[in-house]
């Protein structure tokens, strides 16, 4: 294969036009050159560092192009059992059988560890904390003319069946809130009494009226990261409280990552429109009946599509960013571009359940690339590690870290 030819192939790929054929002759080429079996074609293809600067500048053509049309900046790049890496300006093949081959991956599967999966706890009005993973499908609670379910694809659904006021034991519901958890290793997905959607992401807490229905505005209060599908009514704004910050909107996709251990609120909006408001001082994550009017906070600031507002120091800065980036947890993949160790081991621990322990000095090198968040923990080492530039070790649920 000539170069000219590798390169219309690796393109077609990227542009996902590559038809079953040519994705199977792409696979077996890169196979059979990263594993040895095939020899190196200088004369045609040009020195292996002249092809990974061509590689490259391909690739970062077409994450320009798809950062512009807001769609995934890592596409299917390779297939079956060949994997891109990138770490800072370097680009690695690599196949599955030769990272099975390492000692080193050997070493991780034997300690290997399954991911997470739909895990979360529901705590109603009455203080009654419900296990969503072992309840049994169907109903699971009446609070305020609100019928609360679990549905067969693991789904809690508010419905309204009556109307808002006292329940049979005389307790008023006007106030009442609920709250859905989920646990490191877990996430779930929820429908609020508005028909609005909800992702909530691993060790989350999202808590919400039991119904909007009397109220100024659809308030919810959020701790950890969550994906919003929002129902529209004019007439009733959503506001999405997290650490400092009040989030509102009329009807709209956005993503909000308020992680008490990450250094920043980052909210990123996907369809729509929201305002992002910095709350000085403010315990919104703990009071619903905080109110806007009683903020001594600054004036908000309007996202369009494709943008992030980050909230650090308290000062609010908006970028135009992937979103595909920020709701890859969303879409079940693990995804990220240019970040730190630091930052990819905390989604690491939250979804695999695990504690991280860094052994001498941290990694400075920056990291990118995608994988499915379904895949045991080993397989996610070893993308990081192929690298060379850091190493780990499992110890029951330690996964230790070093240079």
């Amino acid at each position: 294969m000539s170069d000219k030819e590798l390169f219309q192939l690796i393109d077609k790929v990227h542009q996902g036009i590559a038809s079953d054929e040519e994705l199977s002759i792409y696979t077996n080429y890169l196979n059979a050159i990263t594993s040895g079996e095939k020899e190196w074609d200088v004369q045609n293809l040009g020195t292996t560092e002249e092809v990974r600067n061509e590689l490259f500048e391909r690739i970062m053509i077409h994450v320009k192009e798809k950062k512009r049309k807001t769609v995934s900046l890592w596409p299917l790049i390779a297939v079956a059992a060949a994997i891109l890496l990138v770490v800072g300006a370097g680009l690695f093949f690599y196949t599955q059988r030769h990272l099975e081959g390492s000692v080193a991956t050997r070493d991780l599967l034997v300690n290997d560890i399954k991911p997470g999966g739909n895990k979360a706890y529901l705590v109603l009005s009455n203080g009654k904390r419900v296990s969503l993973t072992d309840a049994a499908n169907g109903e699971l609670a009446k609070e305020a003319g609100v019928e609360i379910t679990k549905t067969a694809d693991g789904q809690v659904i508010y419905t309204a069946r009556g109307s808002v006021g006292a329940s049979s034991d005389g307790i008023k519901y006007s106030n009442a809130l609920n709250t859905i958890e989920t646990p490191r290793g877990g996430q779930y997905q929820i429908r609020l009494p508005d028909g609005s959607k909800v992702w909530l992401n691993a060790a989350s807490r999202l808590i919400y009226p039991v119904s909007f229905i009397g109220r100024g505005q659809r308030e919810v209060s959020l701790d950890g990261e969550a994906y919003f599908e929002i129902f529209k009514n004019k007439l009733q704004p959503f506001v999405v409280k997290s650490k400092n910050q009040e989030v509102t909107v009329l009807g709209t996709h956005f993503n909000i990552n308020s992680y008490t251990d990450e250094g920043s609120v980052k909210t990123t909006l996907l369809e729509g429109s929201v305002s992002v408001r910095h709350l000085e001082g403010s315990t919104a994550t703990r009071d619903l009946s905080y109110r806007r009017d009683d903020a001594r906070g600054r004036d908000g600031v309007l996202l369009k599509p494709g943008e992030q507002a980050t909230l650090a120091n308290n000062q609010i800065k908006v970028t135009q960013v992937n979103t595909e980036l920020a709701v890859a947890w969303k879409n079940n993949q693990f995804m990220f571009e240019s970040e730190r160790i630091e930052n990819i081991m905390r989604m690491i621990a939250r979804w695999y359940n695990v504690d991280i322990v860094y052994v001498g000095p941290t990694p400075t090198d920056k990291f990118g690339g995608a994988i499915s968040k379904f895949q045991n923990v080993s397989k996610v080492l070893q993308i990081l590690e192929v690298t060379g530039s850091v190493h780990f070790k499992i110890e029951g649920k330690i996964i230790y870290v070093s240079k």
